[in-house]
């Protein structure tokens, strides 16, 4: 229930948006561009510097990094879409409701639709090269495609769970985090998912990452953080200031940051976490971050917001700013 509950917020935020994200000239600006009446739900920064976003609607954007600005791409896609993930400058593939997979191949001129054998709400999905990519989503749904999409096959046992989250480290080993405390543990690529203990019981997990083989953090609802040192063979609870509901964890390099629903964050220094809340200067709704390098960082959620940091998270400005003078 709590993966829906972000989703239905728009018109309830419109009202305190303005007074939240208008810290800044540059805000106020922002606020008006084509983007503002959406919800952005998951955000795919690129090494070549374009930035892709999706959202309510069928909402795809991307920042052109030539001259900041951002291009709604035309698709045939309804709905809203949930994931984003590229794995270069023209491959990409998004998912949403309904079972909604797109594949661009020409880095989001156009997009074709694929058959992903569901009906069910697809909330990630992950590629680590052209061909294999995993997608979850509504009811334990698990899919797999091990030629770029062009077939998706089911990986899942049946279960009314909702899972929330997917990331692999490579082909082999990956995670998934959800519903009623969930973590399950993939090292054959998916074809077979075990079960993880979760020293919180049932609390939703939304998020997971590793920064490498056998590191990694979960994060989850009410300031729920997870921490492994083996892979996940045992998680241990981290203690936190914040209690809202923690939307993105992100570690790069043993720096972290954890983004809550209600826009506050924690960071991670030298993989220990530093029990200091800080706050967005925003009063949307949050549900996305990632971060390309230790200062690098971009951020997403309700009401057109997209936030960009140059800081490691300590100033975020307005995604169509460069931040520089």
């Amino acid at each position: 229930m709590m993966k829906h509950l972000k989703y239905i917020v728009a018109v309830l935020m419109l009202s305190v948006f303005f007074s939240g994200f208008a810290d800044t000239v540059e805000a106020r600006k922002f606020l008006w561009n084509k983007t503002y009446f959406y919800n952005f739900y998951s955000v795919c920064p690129l090494p070549s510097g374009d930035v892709w976003a999706v959202g309510s609607n069928g909402m795809i954007c991307r920042l052109n990094p030539e001259n900041y600005e951002w291009d709604v791409q035309e698709s045939d896609l309804h709905g809203n879409l949930y994931s984003v993930s590229f794995v270069n400058a023209q491959k990409g593939w998004v998912c949403g409701q309904n079972g909604q997979i797109a594949h661009t191949r020409d880095g989001g001129k156009t997009w074709q639709v694929q058959t992903s054998g569901t009906k069910q709400h697809l909330f990630s999905l992950t590629f680590k090269n052209a061909e294999k990519g995993w997608a979850v989503g509504d009811f334990g749904t698990i899919l797999h495609t091990s030629d770029g999409g062009r077939n998706w096959h089911v990986q899942n046992e049946k279960t009314d769970k909702i899972y929330n989250n997917i990331y692999f480290n490579d082909t082999e080993h990956g995670w998934i985090v959800g519903e009623f405390g969930t973590i399950l543990y993939t090292e054959d690529g998916g074809l077979n998912w075990m079960e993880q203990k979760n020293p919180l019981g049932e609390k939703t997990l939304f998020s997971v990452c590793f920064n490498d083989r056998t590191n990694g953090w979960i994060a989850g609802m009410d300031g729920s953080i997870l921490k492994t040192v083996d892979s996940g063979k045992t998680w241990t609870a981290i203690k936190s200031s914040i209690t809202e509901n923690l939307m993105c964890i992100q570690v790069v390099r043993n720096n972290g940051w954890v983004i809550g629903l209600k826009g506050a964050y924690g960071m991670l220094g030298k993989g220990m976490w530093n029990d200091e809340t800080h706050r967005v200067p925003t009063r949307a709704w949050l549900n996305d971050c990632v971060f390309v390098d230790e200062k690098t960082g971009w951020l997403v959620g309700s009401v057109g917001t997209l936030l960009h940091t140059l800081d490691g998270g300590k100033t975020w400005f307005p995604g169509n700013q460069s931040g520089t003078k």
